[in-house]
Order: structure tokens, then sequence, then C-alpha cells
């Protein structure tokens, strides 16, 4: 039998493991909710009852003080590294951090931004603790990765405001895109540094779609995404790591464009428009690893666990026959997933 490590390599490899590996993401109260019910102290004892291959870890922030204060709504507000301002907001279903202040907002020319803004320094970081961690689970996948560069800048600046910049005055956008990707690649050698060789999958998440189309035309990807995603993939295969490209949304429009820049594997196939399992397979079958597809959206909160349990075993036997699939659901889990159907994902045989 294959160890985690050895199962998750096989499959970013394009061969076939002994079975197929799995991941797990959920939102925290769904974590919370799953050590209560099981009795569990801890996440280890979850994944391995979920029998979860990869394991992710981090480096930890030790750089200039962070900010906290109440606003004269009475809100408490955090201020992260990358100098967003944020607070929680409550639903009746969960919680979630909102973005209530952009660094970026307003600024228009090069010039601006570097007078008013300082991006994070890789020094801000203590990586010891992932020299420990990776030495400490020597058999398990390890990843590494936070939100990248599209995704991060829509918390320095509003989405809308950042598209007009791409259109407008491009070389602003490219200039704070470059800058963070400079940052991104100094930090993430300095993980992979410290991981030893022992870090298997290098995975930055951004979005790049919607539900029925691509945010912005492949010709504007090429244009601002295209050379600093190679150059992140060039990163971690130059540390023995894997590429994996976290967008979601329709974006079947650049996943040959991702091949071509190194991406060793795309998450997560969701229910959207050109993410087809199906076609999925017929054309890019051994040239790249999927993650993901049991619909958080549709099957997931409204179906059966028997239901689940056939959708699963479907998108496995469909992805993953000769390889070139990794289990989890389209998204993390959130508080709407009954708990026996996150089992019924889990505990369909993973051998195709």
């Amino acid at each position: 039998m294959m160890t985690s490590k050895e199962r998750v390599r096989a499959t970013m490899r394009g061969e076939k493991p002994d079975r197929i590996p799995a991941a797990f993401g959920a939102v925290g109260s769904v974590f919370q909710k799953l050590l209560t019910h099981y009795g569990f102290t801890n996440r280890n004892q979850l994944f391995d009852k979920f029998k979860i291959d990869i394991y992710p870890t981090d480096a930890r922030y030790i750089g200039p003080k962070l900010e906290s204060y109440i606003d004269d709504q009475g809100r408490k507000i955090n201020v992260s590294y990358w100098g967003y301002h944020t607070t929680i907001h409550e639903t009746n279903m969960d919680s979630y951090s909102v973005t209530v202040k952009y660094p970026l907002a307003g600024m228009e020319t090069i010039e601006d931004i570097k007078a008013g803004y300082t991006f994070p320094k890789a020094e801000w970081f203590d990586y010891s603790n992932i020299t420990k961690f990776c030495e400490a689970n020597p058999d398990k996948a390890i990843i590494i990765g936070h939100p990248g560069p599209f995704q991060m800048v829509t918390k320095l600046m509003s989405m809308e405001e950042f598209f007009v910049l791409m259109y407008d005055e491009p070389e602003v956008a490219a200039y704070i895109l470059d800058q963070m990707v400079e940052f991104e690649l100094a930090y993430y050698e300095e993980c992979l540094k410290a991981g030893n060789g022992k870090i298997d999958v290098l995975r930055p998440h951004d979005d790049y779609g919607t539900q029925i189309s691509m945010l912005f035309s492949t010709d504007m990807w090429d244009e601002f995404f295209k050379d600093n995603t190679k150059k992140l993939a060039d990163l971690a295969h130059k540390y023995g790591a894997f590429y994996q490209q976290h967008s979601c949304g329709a974006v079947r429009p650049i996943i040959s464009r991702l091949i071509d820049c190194g991406v060793d594997a795309l998450e997560p196939v969701q229910k959207v428009c050109g993410l087809e399992v199906e076609s999925l397979a017929e054309e890019f079958e051994g040239k790249i690893v999927f993650h993901g597809g049991v619909d958080t959206q549709g099957i997931l909160p409204n179906g059966t666990a028997e239901e689940v349990a056939a959708e699963t075993r479907h998108i496995m036997e469909t992805l993953g026959k000769k390889g070139g699939y990794i289990l989890m659901a389209s998204q993390a889990f959130e508080s709407d997933v009954p708990i026996e159907n996150i089992e019924a994902v889990y505990n369909v045989s993973r051998e195709v």
C-alpha cells in the first residue's frame, strides 16, 4: 500500500495510484461540528477517519504588529499584513470575513502606489514550523499556499476598480500584480527551502471565473497572469513540488494555457459551464490532474447520502480511471451540508 505522499505524487505525475487520493476542506463551523460529533480533539483524528492524504501547513507571521480597532458602527476591525481591513459578518447559517477598507482604493498611478503602500516582505515570517510539520508528517502529502495575486488584489481595491485599471491603465494593473508575485516568489521559496524537499504541492488560489464564464477575456489572462503563473509553477518544480492552481468558476478556456504554464493540477471541478467531468476526461486526460467535483451547491446540501455516494463514484470513475484525480467537494463544506453527506463522500471505495 502506498503512503499518502506516494499516492499524491503518483497522481500528480499522471500515474495510477493504489487508490484515489483525497483532500478535505470545510468552513470553521463545520470543522468544529465534525470534531464535536465524533468526540475528536484535533484535525489529524478527523483526517485519519476520512483517510485524507493532503495536509496543509504555512509559515507564521512575525512581522510588524497588526492593528485592530472598533469602528464607529461598533464592529471589531482587523488589519491584515496586506493592509486591508476586515470584520466578521454574521448570518443565520455562519460567519464570514468581509473587507471594509481597501488600501489601494483610489490609487491610479504607479507613483501613487509607491508613495502610499508597502507590499509584504518574506522576512515578516517564521518558516521553522514548516520544517517541524514536514518532519512530523513524513508519510503525508504536504501542501502550502494562500490567495494568489488576483484574489488578493480584490482585497486591496474593489474588483470593479481593478477591472477599470486592467482596461484603462494596464501598466498600473500589471505593476500591482508583479509586486504581489515578487513577494509570493520570495515567500514560497522560503517555505519550500524550510520543507527540505518534503513539500509536495504549492497551491495559490485565485478565482478567474463566474458560474457561466471567465471574469475577463483569455487575452487579458495572457496579458496579466500567464507569465506570473509560469514563474510560480517553475518555482514549485525547482524544489521538487507540484503546482496546483485553484480557480473557481467556468475556467475551461484557460485550461490549455495553465498546462502550457506548467500547472500540474486544477482545482476545483465545479458544476459550471465547461467543467463537465466527461468532457474534461475526454480532452485533458493525462495532461492535467483534476481536483474536487462533488457539488457543494446542489447535491451535497440537498441530496441523500446514497445520491452523494453515487455522484462521488461517478466522478472518480470518470476522471480517475487512469489516475489524474484527487477526491474533494467542489468547495469547502459549508454549514448546510449534513454530516451524513460528508461521510458519504469519503466512505465510497476509492479503488477504480
